[in-house]
C-alpha cells in the first residue's frame, strides 16, 4: 500500500470515565449517550458535550470487568457482559438492572441486540453462543463454538443472520431462521477476533493484521486491508458505511476508505487492542476510543482534518525491506535462523521513528509464512529455507524408525545430519545444531510427526513409527512392551464393539498425526505404542487402542483407516467424533468418514510410559474438566491438543534459543515472597515460557524489566500488609513508569493475586486498568489449572484466555 496516511486529527472531546481501565464502549442508536464498560464492574452512560461529557448514570452489579454492551434498537434496554460469567439487562432511564438471563458462565465477551430488540445473543469463555428474549427464556439451543472460545457478534441489518468469530479461522455465520450454519468462510490465519456488519458490507479482523472485507449476501470475499503489525482486536463501521475504524494490537488505531482500503489516518501509541474499545457513532462522523493509558473516553472525527500535514508514514513496505536484508543476511551466513528479538533489534535501528517495532516484525513474518518464504515457530522465531528444515524433518523420522523404540534424541541427531551435509546454497558455514535442532522438532511437533515425552527433557521426541504393508494384514494379540516405567495392568480382550472410521481423503492428516493428536490430549496417563498403534490408559485408568494405516491409491479401500477400541463408551465416542473434527480442519474438501463397527485386541502392556510427569498437575486434562454435552467436549479437548502442541514447541524453542532470545516474563516480588515466585515460575517453565525472577535491586530489576516481554507483579499477603507506597516496588516501578513512558514504550504488566489477596492499599491506577489474575489458594487441581491457563493466555497477550 503506497498512500500515507495524514496524522491523526486532533480529539474533539475527552474525559475521564474509570481510573482502573476501559473495557467497552457503545453508542446509543440515536447518537446521543454513550455507555462505558471499566476494569472496575462499573458501567457509565454519558452524554457528550462540547469538549466534555455529562454523568447521567452509573450501573452497578457486575463483579468483573464489564467486556461488551449492547442497545436495543429504541435505546430503552441496555445489555452488559462481563468477566463475572452473567449477562445483565438495564433500564438506561433510571439505571434499574432489569434481568440477569444468564448466570455461571466463564466470562462473556460479547452481547448484541437483534435489530428487532427482542433477541439477545452472547458468548464468550465457555464456547457457546446462546440466543434468548430479554427475560432469559432460550430462543434455541446454545450453538456451539467451532473451534475455541467466542470473541465477537454481529447480527445483519435485516436481522437474518447472525455472525460470530472465535479462536479458529473462521467467521460463522447461523441463519436465523432455523439456526443452521449458513457459511463458514476462511478469515485467517490465526484467530479472527473480531466481526462488524452494516447495510451494505461485513468486514472481520484477524491475528495477522488483516481486514477481509465481504460480500454481506453471498458472503464471498470483496477486498483486503493489510496494514496492521498486530491482531485486529475491533472494526467498526461508520454511519454511513463509506469509512472503516479498526484498532489493532500493534497499538494503533488506523481509519480507512470502505470501498479502495485506502488509509486515512492513523494515530499510533493507542491503548494496547486487547480491549475492544473503538465505536464509530450510528448517526454522525465521530469515532469514540481512548486515551494512551486507556482510562479516559476521546471522541475524533472520522474524516481527517483539510489541510493536515502528513502523519506517520505507512511503514510496512519500509519494514518488509528491513527484514528482506536481514533474512538475506542470515542465509549468506549459513545461521538458517532469525529470532525476533534479533530482527526488531535492526528495525529499531533503521527505522528510529517507529517506536514499538516488535508487532511490525510479527506481522512480517506471518505474512512471509503465509508466502511460504520462511517457517514462524512460537510467536516469536522465524527458520530461513523451510524447504530444508522439511528434509532435515523427514530425515530425523527416519532416522528414529530405524531405531529401537521409535525414540529421537534430537541434538546428536541433527548434529550428525549436518555434519553429512553440505552448506546451505550460499552460505558460509553451518548454522548452530542447537538451534537447527529446537527449529526441527518444532516442525516435527506441529506436524504431528512427533511427541514430546517429557517437559524436563526437551531434546527427546517419540516418533510414531510407519507400519509396512505386511504388518497390516492382522493386528497383534498382545502389544510389545515399550517405554519407561511400569504399570501391572493385564486386559486382554478382543471387543467387537470397535469402531472404523476411513477417510478416502486424507491429505496431510496422516496416520503419525492421528496418535500424536491422541496423546496430545491429556487425557491419557500412560501409554505404549508400537508400529501399528497405541495403547492408552485414562486418567482414571481405562484403556483405549487406537491403529491408524494409510493406503496409497484410488482403490475404494485406500486412503486412511482409523480404529479405536475403547473398554469405555464414551472414551471411543470422543475420541472419533475428535479425530473426525480434526481431520476435517486439516483437509476442509474431505469427505465424511465411512464408518463401521469391527473388531480390535485390547490389550493393556505390564510396561508403559507415564505421560509427561513434570506437566501432569499444571497442564493435562482430568475427565472433572470435560463438560457434560458431548459437542462441548470435543470442542474442549479439540482446543486443548492445539494448545498442547504450542506448548511443546515453546519448549523446544527455549531449549535452543536459551540466551538469545528475552524472557517471555519476569516477576515482581518482594524478598519474602521469594518461594512463591520461585514455584509460579517453575509451573510457567512447564508451561513452556521463560520466566525470571528473584532480583530486588532497583537498577538491576528495571533493566530486567525492561529485556522481558512483560512484567508480572505477585500481589501477596506480605504486599497488602505493608501497602503500595512503603513496599519496596513502588519506587522501581516510578522509576521504570517514567524512563518507558520518557521512550514512548509501554510495559504490559499483569498484577497476580496470591491466595485471594486484596490489593494493597495505594496501588497506582494504572496498574488496576490491566486484567487481575489469581495464583494460589485453590487446593481445587481444575481451578488451579484453568487459573494458570488464563495467566499463560496473559502473558501471551491472548485475550481469548483459554
Amino acid at each position: 500500500m503506497t498512500a500515507r496516511p495524514v496524522a491523526c486529527p486532533p480529539a474533539t472531546a475527552g474525559w475521564a470515565a474509570h481510573p482502573a481501565g476501559l473495557c467497552a464502549l457503545s453508542w446509543s442508536h440515536d447518537g446521543q449517550r454513550l455507555a462505558t464498560g471499566g476494569n472496575d464492574g462499573l458501567i457509565k452512560i454519558w452524554r457528550p458535550r462540547g469538549g466534555t461529557a455529562e454523568l447521567l448514570a452509573t450501573l452497578r452489579g457486575h463483579d468483573g470487568a464489564v467486556r461488551s454492551l449492547s442497545w436495543t434498537p429504541d435505546d430503552a434496554l441496555l445489555a452488559s457482559g462481563a468477566e463475572d460469567g452473567t449477562v445483565g439487562i438495564w433500564d438506561t432511564a433510571t439505571g434499574e438492572r432489569l434481568a440477569t438471563p444468564q448466570r455461571n458462565r466463564r466470562w462473556v465477551n460479547a452481547v448484541a441486540w437483534a435489530p428487532d430488540g427482542r433477541r439477545l445473543a452472547a458468548a464468550g469463555g465457555d464456547r457457546r453462543l446462546v440466543v434468548t428474549d430479554r427475560y432469559g427464556r432460550p430462543v434455541t439451543r446454545p450453538l456451539p463454538s467451532p473451534y475455541g472460545v467466542f470473541l465477537s457478534l454481529a447480527w445483519s441489518p435485516d436481522g437474518s443472520a447472525l455472525a460470530a468469530t472465535a479462536r479458529g479461522a473462521e467467521l460463522t455465520v447461523w441463519d436465523t431462521a432455523d439456526w443452521t450454519v449458513r457459511a463458514r468462510p476462511a478469515a485467517g490465519p490465526g484467530s479472527v477476533w473480531t466481526v462488524c456488519w452494516w447495510p451494505g458490507g461485513l468486514a472481520t479482523g484477524n491475528a495477522a493484521g488483516r481486514v477481509h472485507l465481504w460480500d454481506p449476501r453471498t458472503l464471498r470475499p470483496r477486498a483486503t486491508i493489510d496494514g496492521h503489525g498486530g491482531a485486529v482486536a475491533r472494526v467498526t463501521a461508520g454511519h454511513d458505511g463509506a469509512v472503516l475504524a479498526t484498532l489493532s494490537h500493534d497499538q494503533t488505531v488506523a481509519v480507512w476508505d470502505a470501498r479502495t482500503g485506502r488509509p486515512l489516518w492513523r494515530r499510533a501509541d493507542a491503548y494496547p487492542g486487547w480491549t475492544g474499545c473503538l465505536e464509530a457513532s450510528p448517526t454522525a462522523g465521530l469515532l469514540a476510543g481512548t486515551d494512551a493509558d486507556g482510562q479516559e473516553v476521546r471522541l475524533w472525527p472520522l474524516a481527517p482534518a483539510d489541510g493536515a500535514g502528513p502523519g506517520e508514514q505507512e511503514v510496512a513496505a519500509q519494514v518488509g525491506g528491513v527484514l528482506r536484508d536481514v533474512l538475506d543476511d542470515a542465509r549468506r551466513t549459513g545461521r538458517d535462523h532469525l529470532t525476533l528479538t534479533g530482527a526488531t533489534g535492526h528495525l529499531a535501528a533503521a527505522l528510529p521513528a517507529l517506536r514499538k517495532p516488535e508487532g511490525w516484525a510479527e506481522a512480517e513474518f506471518v505474512r512471509g509464512a503465509d508466502a511460504g518464504a520462511l517457517a514462524f515457530f512460537g510467536g516469536r522465531v522465524a527458520a530461513l529455507d523451510p524447504a530444508r528444515l522439511r528434509r532435515l524433518a523427514d530425515r530425523c523420522v527416519t532416522a528414529a524408525a530405524a531405531a529401537p523404540g521409535a525414540d529421537l534424541p534430537l541434538r546428536p541427531t541433527v548434529e550428525r545430519l549436518l555434519a553429512a551435509a553440505p552448506p546451505a546454497a550460499g552460505g558460509t558455514g553451518h548454522p548452530s545444531a542447537a538451534t537447527t535442532a529446537a527449529l526441527v522438532g518444532a516442525l516435527l511437533v506441529r506436524t504431528g510427526r512427533a511427541l514430546l515425552t517429557d517437559t524436563t527433557r526437551p531434546g527427546e521426541l517419540w516418533v510414531p513409527r510407519a507400519e509396512t504393508e505386511a504388518e497390516t494384514e492382522a493386528e497383534p494379540d498382545a502389544v510389545p512392551e515399550t517405554g519407561r516405567g511400569t504399570r501391572p495392568e493385564a486386559v486382554p480382550e478382543t471387543l467387537s464393539d470397535a469402531e472404523e472410521l476411513h477417510f478416502p481423503q486424507a491429505g496431510p492428516y496422516t496416520p503419525a498425526r492421528v496418535l500424536t493428536d491422541v496423546l496430545h490430549t491429556t487425557l491419557f496417563r500412560h501409554w505404549a505404542a508400537d508400529h501399528r498403534g497405541l495403547t492408552a490408559l485414562t486418567d482414571d485408568g481405562h484403556p483405549v487402542r487406537v491403529t491408524a494405516r494409510f493406503t496409497a491409491g484410488e482403490g475404494p479401500g485406500n486412503g486412511l483407516t482409523v480404529r479405536i477400541a475403547a473398554a469405555r463408551d464414551e472414551d471411543r465416542a470422543l475420541l472419533a467424533a475428535l479425530l473426525t473434527r480434526r481431520l476435517a480442519r486439516a483437509c476442509p474438501d474431505a469427505a465424511p468418514p465411512v464408518r463401521r463397527t469391527t473388531s480390535l485386541p485390547l490389550t493393556v502392556p505390564g510396561s508403559l510410559r507415564p505421560w509427561d510427569p513434570a506437566a501432569t498437575r499444571v497442564r493435562s486434562l482430568t475427565r472433572a474438566d470435560l463438560p457434560p454435552r458431548p459437542e462441548d467436549r470435543v470442542a474442549l479437548v479439540d482446543e486443548h491438543l492445539d494448545d498442547e502442541r504450542a506448548r511443546q514447541e515453546r519448549l523446544l524453542l527455549n531449549e535452543g534459543f536459551a540466551g538469545h532470545d528475552r524472557p517471555d516474563v519476569h516477576l515482581w516480588h518482594t524478598p519474602e515472597d521469594h518461594p512463591t515466585a520461585a514455584a509460579l515460575a517453575a509451573e510457567l517453565t512447564t508451561l513452556g515460557l521463560r520466566a525470571t525472577y528473584g532480583e530486588h535491586r532497583t537498577d538491576p530489576l528495571t533493566e530486567s524489566t525492561l529485556d522481558a516481554r512483560t512484567a508480572l507483579l505477585l500481589l501477596t499477603p506480605s504486599l497488602a500488609a505493608r501497602g503500595w507506597p512503603a513496599g519496596p516496588l513502588a519506587e522501581p516501578y516510578a522509576r521504570l513508569t517514567a524512563r518507558t513512558r520518557a521512550a514512548g514504550r509501554r510495559i504490559r504488566w499483569l498484577p497476580v493475586t496470591v491466595d485471594g489477596v486484596e490489593p494493597p492499599a495505594g496501588l497506582p491506577d494504572h496498574l488496576h486498568s490491566f486484567d487481575r489474575y489469581e495464583y494460589g489458594g485453590e487446593d481445587n487441581r481444575t481451578a488451579h489449572r484453568g487459573h494458570l491457563d488464563a495467566l499463560l493466555g496473559g502473558i501471551l497477550i491472548d485475550r481469548t484466555r483459554s
